[in-house]
C-alpha cells in the first residue's frame, strides 16, 4: 500500500486534548500535593503527568509509522501477552481501594487492564476479518472470538474491575457489529450478555451499594452517596463560564479523585458550561475525525481496527462522563487523556498513535474517480506493511 500523509487534523485535536488535560490536572491537584504530608509539593502530581505525556507524545509518533498490519501478523503474541499480565495480577497485583488492579514497577504502577483493552480491540478486529466467509454461521464466527472475549472478562472480574469488563465487551461488540454479523445474531447476544452483566454486578455488596446511591445519594450522604454529591456540588457553581481556573473550591479536600476521575467535575466548576462544552466538542471532533480515518481504511482489518479504537475512546467518555453527572454508578473509569494516571494516558497515546497510522493509508473519494476499499471477502490481505 502506498503510504500518504498523516492526518494532520487527528494530531491537532490530540495536542489540544492532552494540553487540555495538562492544564487541568495541574488546577485539579495542585492543593492534595500540598496537604499530603509524603508529597508536600504542590507541582507533584503536575511534574508526573507532564513526564506520561512527553512519553506519551514519544509513541503516539512512534506507533504512527509502524504499519498496522503488523499488529494483525502478531495478533497471537498479543493475546498471549494480555493473558499473561491478567495472570500477573492475581498474583503480584497491588491492592488499591479493596481491588487488585496494578503491578508496582518501582517508579510507577502499571494497569495491565489499559493495555489488554488495546490488545482486545487488536484481537477482535482481526479474527472477525478472518471470519468474513461465515459470518452467517453463528457458532463458526461468532463463538470462538466469544470464548476468548468471556475469558478475559473473567480474569478481569476476578480483580475486581467490572468497568473495565463492560467496556471490553461493549468495545468488542461495536467491532463485530461493524463486522457484518446479522441482526438477530447480535439480539441474540445482547439477550444473553445482558443476565450474565447483571447477575455480576449484584454478587458484589459494594456494586449495589453504588447503584443504590445513584438513585438516592442523600440515603447515604457520607459513605457511598458522597462522591455523587461531592461532584454535583462541584458542577452545580460553574454556571455559564466558571467561577476561574483555579478556583475550585471542591478540590480542597471536599472531592476525593479530583484530579483523576472526578476532573470533569473540577472543569465544570472552574471553566463552567462553556469550558465543559468546548471540551466536549473536542472529543466529539476525535470521534468523527476517526471514523472518517476508518471508513477510508484500504481494507476491513483497517477500518475494524480504527473504529475499535475510537470507540473505546467514546465509550470511555461516556462512561466517566455519566459518573460525574450521577447518570451512572461510580466507576474507576478516567476521562480519556485528561484524568492524571500514566498507564491509561501511555496506552491511548499508543492507540491513537496506530489510528494516525491508519491514516496513512486511506483512500479518498474524488469526483473524477471513486476509491473504494475492498469489501469483505475474507480473502487474504496483501500488500501489507
Amino acid at each position: 500500500m502506498k503510504r500518504d500523509r498523516p492526518d494532520y487534523w487527528l494530531i491537532l485535536i490530540t495536542f489540544l486534548l492532552l494540553g487540555f488535560g495538562l492544564v487541568m490536572v495541574f488546577s485539579a491537584s495542585y492543593f492534595k500535593g500540598i496537604i499530603d504530608p509524603d508529597i508536600q509539593d504542590s507541582y507533584f502530581f503536575f511534574k508526573r503527568q507532564l513526564l506520561f505525556g512527553g512519553i506519551g507524545l514519544i509513541l503516539f509518533f512512534v506507533f504512527s509509522n509502524i504499519p498496522y498490519h503488523t499488529y494483525r501478523k502478531n495478533v497471537g503474541w498479543i493475546l498471549l501477552l494480555s493473558l499473561f499480565l491478567l495472570i500477573l495480577v492475581p498474583l503480584f497485583g497491588e491492592v488499591r481501594n479493596g481491588a487488585r488492579r496494578w503491578i508496582d514497577l518501582g517508579m510507577f504502577s502499571f494497569q495491565p487492564s489499559e493495555l489488554v483493552k488495546l490488545g482486545m480491540i487488536i484481537y477482535t478486529a482481526s479474527i472477525m476479518v478472518k471470519k468474513q466467509p461465515v459470518m452467517d454461521d453463528f457458532k463458526r464466527a461468532i463463538v470462538p472470538p466469544l470464548v476468548v472475549i468471556g475469558l478475559i472478562c473473567t480474569l478481569l472480574v476476578i480483580q475486581p474491575h467490572f468497568s473495565a469488563t463492560v467496556i471490553i465487551l461493549a468495545t468488542c461488540m461495536l467491532v463485530i457489529y461493524c463486522a457484518g454479523i446479522r441482526f438477530k445474531h447480535l439480539l441474540v447476544l445482547f439477550a444473553a450478555g445482558v443476565p450474565v452483566l447483571i447477575g455480576v454486578m449484584v454478587t458484589g455488596s459494594y456494586r449495589l451499594k453504588r447503584l443504590a446511591s445513584l438513585t438516592d445519594p442523600m440515603s447515604d450522604p457520607s459513605g457511598s452517596g458522597y462522591q455523587i454529591l461531592q461532584s454535583l456540588y462541584a458542577i452545580g457553581p460553574g454556571g455559564l463560564t466558571g467561577v476561574g481556573l483555579g478556583k475550585s473550591i471542591q478540590k480542597m479536600a471536599y472531592l476525593p479523585e479530583a484530579h483523576t476521575d472526578f476532573i470533569f467535575s473540577i472543569i465544570a466548576e472552574e471553566l463552567g458550561f462553556i469550558g465543559s462544552a468546548f471540551l466536549i466538542l473536542l472529543f466529539v471532533a476525535l470521534i468523527l475525525r476517526g471514523v472518517m480515518i476508518s471508513v477510508q481504511a484500504p481494507d476491513l482489518f483497517g477500518t475494524l481496527l480504527g473504529i475499535g479504537i475510537v470507540g473505546l475512546t467514546g465509550i470511555e467518555t461516556i462512561f466517566n462522563l455519566g459518573v460525574v453527572t450521577a447518570l451512572l454508578p461510580v466507576t474507576g473509569v478516567p476521562l480519556p487523556l485528561i484524568s492524571y494516571g500514566g498507564t491509561a494516558l501511555l496506552i491511548k497515546m499508543m492507540g491513537l498513535g496506530i489510528l494516525l497510522n491508519i491514516s496513512r493509508y486511506r483512500t479518498k473519494k474524488t469526483k473524477s474517480s471513486k476509491a473504494t476499499r475492498p469489501q469483505p471477502t475474507g480473502a487474504p490481505l496483501t500488500g501489507q506493511g
